[in-house]
C-alpha cells in the first residue's frame, strides 16, 4: 500500500458497516479519505473517535446517492480541494424488507435501483472525470465496487426475507462492471475491481423482524458471519496488488455459507 500514501480516495456509504471499516483501513494505510453518506453527523462523531494521527485526513461529506446534484457537488468539492482523485470505492447500497409483488411499494423499489445502480453509475462518472486529470499526471487510479454474493447468484437457501430488487440491482452491477472494463481499457493507469461479500454483520437493511432473524440464523451460525473488517481487508488486498495485476472479481463469503 506504500504507493497509495497521501493519495486521495472517496468512499461512499461511509457512515457505518463496511464503508466505515474501509475508511479506517485506508486512513491507516496513509491515504486521504473523503467519506460520502447521508448521515453526516454520524460520520463526524466517528471521526472524533479516530486516532489523532489519522483523524485530520478524513473528510466526511453529506451526500444523497439518489440526487445527482448532491453527487456532483461533492465531487466538485473534491476537485476544488485536492485537484485530483486516485481511488473510488463504490460501497453505498440499500435494501428494504418488502416483496416485489406487494402493492404500494413502488417508491421503495425505485429507491433500491436509484441507490444501488444509478448511485454507483453517477459516482463512477464523476470520479472518472477527476481521474482523467490524475492519470494525465502519470498517477495510477483504481475504481472498486462493493457488490454482493447476490450479484452473482440467488442461493436457494435465501429465505423469504424481502430482498426484492436488491439481487436484480447487484446483478446489474456485474454487467456494468463488464461495460466499464471495455470503456476504461484504453487507460493504462486505471484498474477496475469488484468485491462481492456474502452475509456480513452490519446494520444494512435496518433491524430484522424476529421471524427474519430466525430464518437468517438457520442459514448460517451467527459467529461465522463476515465482519466489515473482513471486507475492508479484501479492499486492501485489491489495492495492494502490484500495478500489473488486476483483481477483477473477489468473491468473499463466510466459510459455511451455501452458494
Amino acid at each position: 500500500m506504500e504507493r497509495w500514501v497521501d493519495k486521495v480516495a472517496v468512499v461512499t456509504g461511509a457512515s457505518s458497516g463496511i464503508g466505515w471499516a474501509i475508511v479506517q483501513d485506508l486512513l491507516k494505510s496513509g491515504m486521504i479519505v473523503i467519506g460520502l453518506a447521508r448521515r453526516l453527523q454520524q460520520m463526524e462523531e466517528l471521526k472524533e473517535g479516530l486516532d489523532a494521527s489519522i483523524r485530520e485526513r478524513f473528510y466526511p461529506r453529506s451526500c444523497d446517492m439518489t440526487v445527482l446534484p448532491s453527487v456532483k457537488s461533492n465531487f466538485h468539492w473534491v476537485e476544488q480541494r485536492f485537484h485530483r482523485l486516485h481511488v473510488l470505492v463504490n460501497n453505498a447500497g440499500m435494501v428494504e424488507m418488502t416483496k416485489v409483488l406487494e402493492e404500494g411499494n413502488e417508491a421503495i423499489l425505485q429507491r433500491v435501483i436509484d441507490v444501488n445502480v444509478m448511485g454507483t453509475v453517477n459516482c463512477t462518472k464523476q470520479a472518472y472525470r477527476l481521474m482523467q486529470a490524475t492519470m494525465a499526471q502519470g498517477e495510477a487510479c483504481h475504481i472498486i465496487t462493493v457488490n454482493s454474493l447476490l450479484g452473482h447468484t440467488v442461493p436457494l437457501h435465501i429465505p423469504e426475507c424481502g430482498l426484492n430488487l436488491y439481487p436484480v440491482a447487484k446483478h446489474a452491477l456485474c454487467t456494468l462492471d463488464e461495460v466499464l472494463r471495455r470503456e476504461l481499457f484504453p487507460h493504462k493507469l486505471m484498474r477496475l475491481s469488484t468485491i462481492s461479500p456474502g452475509l456480513t454483520r452490519t446494520d444494512f437493511g435496518g433491524a430484522p423482524t424476529e421471524d427474519e432473524k430466525k430464518k437468517w440464523e438457520e442459514m448460517i451460525e451467527p459467529d461465522e458471519i463476515l465482519l466489515p473488517e473482513d471486507v475492508a481487508r479484501g479492499v486492501n488486498f485489491i489495492l495492494a496488488s502490484p500495478p500489473h495485476v488486476t483483481i477483477a472479481n473477489l468473491l468473499m463469503v463466510p466459510a459455511r455459507e451455501k452458494y
